[in-house]
């Protein structure tokens, strides 16, 4: 069995990388020096990779972050226009709409903008008991 030589390096690390590489290694069941041979070797191979290999990737991420905007608000769109159908059916159903109706569509459009505002800004979705709504959230 031939044997390979090893030099020994000295390494200081912040104390949270410490006790982060210490959990990897006794999760992984690999020794500390092996798991950072890896990491080094992973960060070398990545430093010689073609520079356009490395535009490539940053480009990639970009696009997936961008997908990922995309699909929330392609959710976010299907859920205001099956709360804005819903309520146009149960608007048009009372006819003609009485003062009353009228204040309490104001307030529930005012609450949907807000919630609108708050999605788009990044917010989870407000947990309901509605079955549509749950239906729909499930798409995503």
């Amino acid at each position: 069995m031939a044997r390979s030589y090893k030099t020994r390096h000295q390494l200081f690390l912040p104390e949270d990388m410490s006790k982060r590489l210490a959990h990897i290694a006794q999760s992984s069941g690999k020794a500390r020096s092996e798991i950072l041979v890896e990491a080094l070797d992973a960060w070398f191979t990545r430093r010689q990779a073609p520079k356009t290999d490395e535009a490539i990737g940053v480009r990639l991420t970009r696009i997936d972050r961008n997908l990922g905007w995309l699909r929330r608000n392609e959710a976010l769109v299907w859920e205001i226009m099956a709360r804005v159908v819903r309520h146009q059916l149960i608007s048009s159903a009372q006819t003609p709409p009485s003062t009353a109706a009228q204040a309490v569509g104001a307030k529930l459009f005012s609450e949907l903008i807000d919630e609108v505002a708050d999605r788009l800004a990044g917010q989870p979705a407000k947990s309901t008991s509605d079955p549509a709504l749950i239906k729909l959230r499930s798409f995503q």
